[in-house]
């Protein structure tokens, strides 16, 4: 027989009833009201960490989601798709504590999301919340990452943009995001011609000033990075080419403490009498050190030529994040002294251009970026830049796969069918194979 009365008006006593059968549907326990009510508060403004939010936001999590659609048990919350756990939590979440991950500062995280921060700090807490760990240490002076927060942000950074680039794929053309630092080399040109023929995709080039340029952060999907690639990086490579060496100089170079030209009459100055204080501080070394240096650079400051082996006795500006010079490339004991190092290219350039020292940088990188207070010199029996295109060892993006494997044909082309293809094939080859 058929009730169409109002339960709760008609029978209150029904009502407990109605409810009960309405979460037979989840967790069949009688308790999908308070759960309704938690995951309200979860995923409202209530994030602030309090610990009945935490409680209700658990109970929300392992309740939702087990209807029929979604089958699942008490004795398995994650559900077969191992998701439903997780569904309090939200895109945002995962965004807003990347941000503070990368910023260190909640205030600077809010300004690159532009929200505000107190709406910040509710996310965090929530997703927090909802997987039931710390992900931050907080202070009144600094924000830094726990274990369990070192782990998500390790996993999440290349996750989220190749989210972002499948969601946006059914809208639009598939695109590669192909990564670099400093200058693409021209040999990229055909490459990647070849791949948007062979796949339609487009190619979109990222430059970044990071040792990865930006691989490391999900910001490009394959990169051509220069130099030897850091051990343990978790990286598929294949060389591409090499390229030569060529030094930098200041065209105005420091002068030498106690140099003639010093004294404006072109004398030299009494140095022991105007340091002697210095000396009694301990700076007398120092300041010797950095006179025999300076007067080092002068002696070469108009070479055409230099010998690799030379440079051990001249002060060096090394490009620490995306350079590939170094003074490990020196044998043991015949290093050249590290003057000041850099964080991108512009930086090394200026301190060269400063006269703090001479610089090394691959030929066709140099050459591209002309400064009027450097002339670059060519080196002799310098060791060539290898240049590698590099891939994550796993889970790579479709498309890098594509231009990965049309990389290694060209690297190394299928033998030849009559005799002279091989001769050929041998002239094409990029060097270093």
């Amino acid at each position: 027989m058929n009730d169409d009365r109002d339960p709760g008006r008609e029978n209150p006593g029904r009502t407990g009833d109605t409810l009960h059968t309405a979460d037979a549907r989840g967790a069949a326990d009688g308790r999908g009201a308070a759960d309704t009510r938690r995951t309200a508060k979860a995923s409202g403004p209530a994030d602030t960490g309090h610990a009945t939010d935490t409680a209700g936001a658990a109970g929300a999590t392992a309740g939702a989601g087990h209807g029929p659609e979604s089958p699942g048990s008490p004795d398995d919350p994650d559900g077969p798709d191992g998701f439903a756990a997780f569904d309090g939590v939200e895109l945002r979440h995962l965004r807003g504590f990347l941000a503070v991950a990368e910023e260190r500062s909640f205030t600077h995280a809010a300004d690159r999301l532009r929200t505000g921060q107190p709406a910040l700090t509710r996310t965090v807490r929530a997703l927090e919340t909802a997987l039931g760990t710390r992900l931050l240490d907080r202070t009144t002076r600094r924000v830094e990452l726990t274990d369990a927060g070192r782990r998500l942000y390790d996993d999440l950074a290349p996750l989220l943009p190749r989210l972002a680039a499948a969601l946006r794929s059914p809208a639009g053309p598939a695109v590669l995001r192909l990564g670099f630092t400093s200058l693409l080399p021209a040999a990229c040109a055909p490459l990647t011609a070849d791949f948007e023929a062979a796949t339609g995709a487009g190619v979109r080039l990222v430059r970044r000033d990071s040792p990865l340029a930006g691989l490391e952060t999900g910001e490009s999907d394959i990169v051509v990075l220069r130099g030897d690639i850091p051990p343990g990086a978790g990286l598929r490579t294949i060389l591409l080419l090499h390229e030569p060496r060529i030094a930098a100089l200041s065209r105005t170079p420091l002068r030498a403490a106690g140099h003639a030209d010093d004294h404006p009459h072109g004398h030299p100055r009494n140095h022991a009498a105007e340091h002697a204080g210095d000396r009694a501080a301990g700076h007398a070394d120092t300041r010797s050190g950095s006179a025999a240096m300076a007067a080092a650079v002068r002696t070469v400051a108009h070479r055409r030529v230099l010998d690799w082996a030379e440079l051990a006795d001249l002060p060096l500006v090394v490009n620490t994040v995306t350079g590939s010079t170094t003074p490990d490339l020196w044998p043991v004991g015949r290093r050249p002294r590290l003057a000041c190092t850099a964080g991108n290219f512009d930086e090394w350039l200026e301190a060269v251009a400063a006269g703090h020292g001479v610089g090394v940088a691959p030929e066709p990188v140099a050459r591209r970026h002309t400064h009027p207070g450097i002339r670059y010199v060519r080196l002799k029996n310098a060791p060539p830049v290898p240049v590698h295109l590099a891939l994550p060892a796993r889970d790579a993006h479709p498309l890098a796969e594509r231009l990965f494997t049309l990389a290694e044909r060209r690297a190394h082309p299928a033998p030849a069918a009559h005799p002279g293809g091989a001769a050929r094939a041998a002239r094409t080859a990029p060097a270093g194979h």
